[in-house]
């Protein structure tokens, strides 16, 4: 069976299941990315979103990032993330789509979020030179490490369609 769904599947196939409102599934397909699948997203992106905690409420922050051996690392500023952040668990996640293929993936990372501003062990130092360009203005001088300790992505082709028009 091959990773990815057949790009020759015929969305008019009779076989696909019903959906809501009589529309039906283009396809089934979606797949599981592998955790190197997911690496090679996460290194050749750099703008995800941030989902941290705040009293039992998820907030989502756009933030750029670089990939390191086994964390991600970002620049901020004095605010929420890095007032609630550090010793949490939090989820980033990075996608694309595009409309013309209908196809489009997702990475999510769950881990710990740490704050390496000032941590002289080789490892914080190490992430500290990764190269994060933070796009929203202001000096951005802390930085946070998230550990990944969970990874997973998907595949996705094809979405819900309307019903065939009736021959008239």
């Amino acid at each position: 069976m091959s990773d990815r769904p057949d790009a020759g599947s015929d969305p008019d196939d009779d076989s696909t299941s019903v959906g809501r409102a009589g529309q039906r599934r283009a396809t089934e397909a979606v797949v599981s990315l592998t955790p190197s699948e997911c690496w090679a997203r996460l290194r050749t992106h750099s703008f995800g979103r941030l989902a941290v905690v705040v009293g039992g409420r998820p907030l989502i922050f756009p933030m750029n990032y670089a990939a390191g051996e086994d964390a991600l690392v970002f620049r901020t500023e004095r605010g929420v993330k890095l007032a609630h952040g550090p010793g949490s668990t939090v989820c980033l996640e990075i996608d694309d789509y595009d409309p013309h293929t209908a196809t489009g993936w997702s990475v999510m990372v769950l881990g710990l979020l740490e704050d390496i501003s000032e941590g002289g062990d080789p490892r914080s130092q190490a992430l500290r030179k990764l190269p994060v360009r933070p796009l929203a203005p202001g000096i951005r001088g802390s930085w946070l490490a998230l550990r990944v300790d969970e990874l997973s992505g998907r595949y996705f082709r094809g979405g819900w369609v309307g019903p065939r028009p009736t021959p008239s």
